[in-house]
């Protein structure tokens, strides 16, 4: 009995060591930069303290506050964009008997790896002023929002197909047998079984890709041209202007919707996790050859622009001229 309390009075010393270490990191980590960061937007260059008058001055600049709208903008209409991508491929990965799920899985999680500026850098090579497929664009421009959305498209499918596979993945096989039993059509399942029982996961996967297109840097300073976002007004103020006070003010604005974006998922996921802790039956699909022959050629398709897009940015890098 002595032995079990002095290895349980270890474990907890232990324990309270390693709290207290993670809890000094994340207070040096994170909460001392963000009291910087937010006690900077209240003092001028001379670090005396002013309120909010680089606030006032920040939406008193029209060009400035425009930044904001694109921000918000560009975030929705990536999530709008990508989290449908995302449920019909995790969809055809879980729900069907297609050949090669596992290889398309592989393919469809590369860009998980690569940061935000590669496919950006991919798409200019593609559909640039040099680009070899610009015609294809019909004189529309690849710089500016267009360029930025498809970009983020690219760079967050991987993180909403996880999130949705993890969804789907999950479904509970009575609800559908029960279905099936009362004379359901496929159609009617879906719109009744399939879809409310992935509503969390669908939302949770908008606002993760909402939170990462909104604080991104890369895809829009490499392929944004002149539309400015929250990101790159950072970079200018700070980087090229020296304005401290005024990229604090720029980076307290952006943490605002990440942190909303934040919280939405965390209650989105404990939701989820209630409605899903009573399941126990795996789901098990039945082949079905037409549905699975037309969800193998949707993959194939999405996998095999993921891969080029890779291989467009791997061949740039070798060549000393494009194209």
């Amino acid at each position: 009995a002595g032995r079990l309390r002095l290895q349980s009075t270890l474990e907890d010393g232990v324990a309270r060591t390693a709290l207290a270490a993670l809890a000094l990191l994340l207070l040096v980590t994170v909460a001392l930069p963000l009291w910087s960061l937010l006690s900077r937007s209240f003092e001028n260059a001379g670090g005396a303290f002013v309120g909010l008058a680089n606030y006032r001055a920040y939406f008193a600049s029209p060009a400035l506050a425009s930044s904001i709208g694109h921000s918000l903008g560009i975030a929705l209409v990536s999530a709008a964009l990508t989290v449908p991508l995302a449920f019909v491929y995790a969809y055809a990965l879980t729900r069907t008997c297609m050949p090669g799920r596992s290889a398309l899985r592989a393919l469809a999680l590369i860009p998980i790896l690569a940061p935000s500026m590669l496919p950006a850098i991919a798409f200019i090579y593609l559909f640039g002023n040099q680009g070899l497929l610009k015609p294809m664009l019909l004189g529309v421009s690849i710089y500016g929002p267009p360029g930025i959305i498809v970009a983020e498209v690219f760079h967050c499918f991987p993180h909403a197909l996880l999130i949705m596979m993890a969804t789907l993945g999950l479904a509970d096989q009575r609800l559908y047998d029960a279905a099936v039993a009362l004379g359901a059509s496929p159609r009617r399942i879906f719109l009744t079984v399939t879809l409310p029982g992935a509503y969390y996961g669908i939302a949770s996967a908008f606002f993760v890709v909402f939170a990462l297109v909104i604080t991104d840097f890369g895809a829009p300073k490499v392929i944004g041209g002149n539309f400015n976002v929250l990101a790159t007004d950072i970079y200018k103020q700070v980087v090229g202007q020296q304005n401290l006070e005024t990229g604090a003010v720029v980076g307290m604005l952006m943490i605002v919707p990440a942190v909303l974006a934040f919280a939405a998922d965390r209650w989105i996921r404990t939701r989820q996790v209630a409605q899903l802790s009573a399941r126990s039956v795996a789901f098990a699909p039945q082949p079905q050859p037409l549905r699975d022959r037309a969800m193998l050629g949707l993959c194939l398709a999405i996998a095999l622009a993921i891969l080029g897009v890779i291989v467009t940015a791997a061949f740039g890098s070798l060549v000393k001229f494009w194209p």
